[in-house]
């Protein structure tokens, strides 16, 4: 999916485009000029732009809550999402998925290499930790009862499990009931909030997650956005201009120490 678009075409003048630069859409946070990179404006525009093509994908990563949360527990900090995907598809195709797993089993089958198209052999990082915690999960004894129904209970109860933190609780609660109630507070979510003023430096998901997510919600409210699908669209961009992002960032954080 492009991302990139001829935002000074004359014939491309959206309602948004008009609007004042320095009005606020939230305390402190300016909306910006729309071609003007990662403002407030210029994601309305890659929302507006792009809304139709990802709305017509499928969000979940699995067939079942369990293979959910196996896939987004291969995924996360650290593991590309190409290899996280892959690992999962290992475990699927040989039937490793279930209730009562065994460990060495799994430990196995995350220890082989990988390999992407070309050709070369990856491995899985963090093999060990991954395989201990899918484990801990599969031989849990309440995975009956889990609250499938509701956000907040829902995430609720992955904060219980081994491994998962708010953010990847708030990833599968999204991906399976197609939650707009929640946030997925990724390094490259995190990042356009910095540039654009929503996030504070001082800001950490560890011991903020909740008011950093509020304060996202109300973001994607005040520019009248679906939270999931402006997720995605802020993902694939900053992934895709991640050198850039990195290089303002440091450069502010200079500035401020100068």
């Amino acid at each position: 999916m492009d991302y990139y678009h001829d935002c000074y075409s004359p014939t491309r003048q959206p309602v948004y485009a008009v609007l004042s630069k320095e009005r606020e859409l939230l305390p402190g946070v300016k909306w910006g000029d729309y071609c003007q990179l990662y403002t407030p404006a210029f994601w309305k525009h890659l929302y507006e732009t792009n809304v139709t093509s990802i709305q017509i994908q499928s969000r979940s990563l699995g067939e079942s809550l369990l293979e959910e949360v196996v896939a987004c527990l291969l995924g996360g900090y650290g593991i590309p999402s190409e290899i996280g995907w892959l690992a999962f598809q290992r475990l699927k195709k040989d039937g490793l998925i279930y209730k009562g797993v065994a460990l060495d089993v799994i430990l196995k089958a995350l220890q082989a290499p990988f390999y992407l198209k070309e050709g070369k052999p990856i491995h899985y990082r963090f093999s060990t930790q991954k395989s201990t915690y899918i484990y801990r999960f599969l031989n849990r004894k309440d995975l009956e009862f889990i609250h499938v129904l509701d956000d907040t209970s829902l995430r609720n109860w992955l904060l219980q499990v081994d491994g998962i933190g708010p953010k990847t609780a708030s990833w599968i609660t999204r991906n399976w009931l197609k939650s707009e109630q929640v946030a997925i507070l990724d390094i490259h979510l995190l990042r356009a909030g910095q540039l654009m003023g929503l996030f504070k430096r001082t800001e950490n998901v560890s011991l903020h997650y909740l008011s950093m997510e509020d304060k996202y919600l109300k973001f994607c409210q005040a520019l009248d956005v679906l939270p999931s699908i402006m997720d995605e669209v802020i993902w694939s961009f900053m992934k895709r201009s991640n050198t850039l992002a990195l290089r303002i960032l440091n450069y502010r954080r200079q500035a401020c120490t100068a």
